[in-house]
């Protein structure tokens, strides 16, 4: 053999080498590939499996929260409202709910059969606790901390927890009540109990006042009526700082201040009631809000020039109403109110406010407030209201 041919047969067996090694490097890309593919669809299979656990647990949420009012179906209610040990445990059946430790020899545990027999979930509900294991209570009801477990056929599991409030009763027994004293001022001054706007032809007629203290003063010839038109040193009780701390959790406008605090001109975003005068109610057909104010508990707001909304106005401080101010519907205040100065004023609805100060309450100078059961009844407050979410992992 040749140098020459020595030389082709060595190029040849670099080609088989090259072409041995090029095959290696496309099986080892193959490999990984599939390898990166049967990776990436076990994520997107594990992904899918927590997803649909996450909303199996969601809907343990959902039926908890939708039974756990008055009228719901398959009603139910809080047994024993100050134990530190009742649980209630919600699931398709007893032995579904043994797994996040309901037992049914255990002094306040408590079973709930589930409506549906779809979903795989179990919920343990608990009262929340203080440091002092006392229930923890807002506005007379105990707050809850609710566990949802969700669970799949190919074995995953999701568990959230969400503390929930129950709402107070938001139910003015006056067209102005009042935990402080009232000053009237004035001859403008009108503050009716009658219903101005019954509901279905019936009307729901109040007292025009009720305050919970012995004093209703008034300088000039302010015009009082309803059934009866004034009531002093009332027993109802109502619980307006826990109403408003309840109603600025999800509120639809959320503001806060940590001084005092003037705004002129609102606003057409919360709504705008129509009319004129301050013996006549205003009218009002659009969405009603939830306005919340946090004054930092005794600071000062002050509503002027033309301010206007509709539905419910909380405010956690001290409130002034001045310039032509509209509300339809309802206001709660926590603190001083200061319903006086220049300019139409008129709320249809009601008013409730002074419990976290004694300070009188002063009404006067052009200055309207009417019952209306109408107004009233479009208000609508959610009988339950989660205030923390999480995701237990």
């Amino acid at each position: 053999m040749t140098p020459k041919d020595n030389q082709k047969q060595g190029e040849k067996g670099f080609v088989l080498v090259l072409a041995l090694l090029m095959l290696l490097v496309l099986t080892l890309i193959g490999a990984s590939g599939m390898s990166t593919t049967n990776f990436e669809t076990l994520i997107a299979g594990n992904k899918r499996i927590s997803s649909n656990a996450f909303y199996v647990a969601e809907a343990g949420i959902n039926e908890f929260m939708g039974r756990f009012r008055t009228g719901a179906t398959g009603e139910f209610s809080d047994s024993s409202p100050t134990s530190p040990n009742w649980r209630l445990f919600l699931a398709i059946n007893a032995q579904k709910a043994a797994r996040i430790g309901y037992s049914s020899g255990t002094t306040g545990h408590n079973f709930l059969q589930s409506l549906q027999n779809e979903l795989d979930f179990a919920v343990e509900a608990r009262h929340k606790l203080d440091a002092s294991n006392n229930v923890v209570v807002l506005a007379g009801f105990p707050v809850y901390i609710v566990t949802s477990h969700g669970y799949t056929a190919e074995g995953g599991h999701k568990a959230i927890e969400v503390e929930i409030m129950k709402s107070p009763y938001v139910a003015p027994p006056a067209s102005l009540y009042s935990k402080s004293p009232v000053n009237l001022q004035g001859s403008s001054t009108y503050i009716s109990g009658i219903d101005h706007c019954p509901v279905d032809g019936v009307a729901n007629n109040k007292p025009g006042i009720i305050t919970t203290t012995p004093t209703i003063t008034q300088a000039g010839s302010p015009t009082v009526e309803g059934d009866p038109d004034r009531v002093t040193n009332s027993p109802i009780n109502l619980p307006l700082n826990d109403m408003v701390t309840y109603l600025g959790k999800g509120a639809d406008f959320i503001y806060k201040y940590t001084g005092n605090q003037t705004l002129t001109g609102l606003s057409d975003e919360w709504g705008t009631p129509t009319g004129t005068g301050t013996t006549e109610p205003l009218s009002y057909g659009g969405p009603m809000n939830v306005v919340y104010f946090n004054m930092d508990g005794n600071k000062t707001l002050t509503l002027a020039g033309g301010s206007h909304g509709a539905g419910i106005l909380a405010v956690n401080g001290n409130l002034e109403l001045k310039g032509s101010f509209k509300w339809y519907g309802v206001i709660i205040v926590t603190g001083a109110l200061d319903y006086t100065g220049g300019g139409e004023k008129n709320v249809t609805g009601a008013v409730m406010a002074g419990e976290t100060t004694t300070v009188q309450l002063d009404v006067g100078g052009n200055a309207g407030i009417i019952n209306c059961t109408n107004a009233k009844k479009k208000i609508k407050v959610a009988p339950l209201k989660i205030t923390q979410w999480r995701e237990v992992f």
